[in-house]
């Protein structure tokens, strides 16, 4: 389900915030901002995890993007810190959420409903993984992604083991 929360326009560009279930693990609001001026031809997608999630986070963000012409060209071109957090966090939170959703403890799909223990559980574990995503980048905390998501799936495992005992 995709639905948009809020435009702005911003120094010429325009700034779309929506409300959409898609996303990976810890994320339903993605910003979508690209230039007004048919003239330039650039967009740029991001999902935000978490703590992020905030107002005055989310549309901070969208005014560096649309003010920022080298912020804006690192984040195009995949070098900026959050898209790198992104890069690193989103395929291992999908692993994990598959993972999770071919258990048989699973009550497939998983659904963003904080009573299940299923949806709680996943989400704690990709809340870590996001924040080792982000340290990894962000402080250059000497630590392979996978062997991050390896901790995470074993916990994951020894925790459907004891769900199913």
């Amino acid at each position: 389900m995709r639905e948009t929360i809020e435009e702005r326009t911003v120094n010429g560009c325009k700034a779309t915030l929506v409300f959409d279930t898609g996303g990976p693990v810890g994320s339903d609001h993605l910003l979508i901002v690209k230039p007004v001026d048919t003239q330039e031809d650039w967009l740029v997608n991001r999902w935000f995890y978490f703590d992020e999630q905030t107002e005055a986070y989310i549309w901070n963000f969208a005014e560096k993007v649309c003010t920022d012409e080298e912020y804006r060209q690192q984040s195009l071109e995949e070098m900026a810190d959050w898209k790198r957090v992104a890069n690193l966090y989103e395929p291992l939170a999908r692993r994990l959420y598959q993972e999770l959703s071919q258990s048989e403890q699973s009550e497939f799909p998983i659904m963003k409903d904080s009573s299940r223990l299923d949806s709680e559980k996943l989400d704690s574990l990709c809340e870590e993984l996001f924040e080792e995503s982000k340290a990894i980048v962000r402080q250059g905390k000497d630590r392979h992604p996978d062997a991050v998501y390896d901790e995470k799936e074993a916990e994951l495992q020894r925790w459907l083991a004891d769900e199913s005992a």
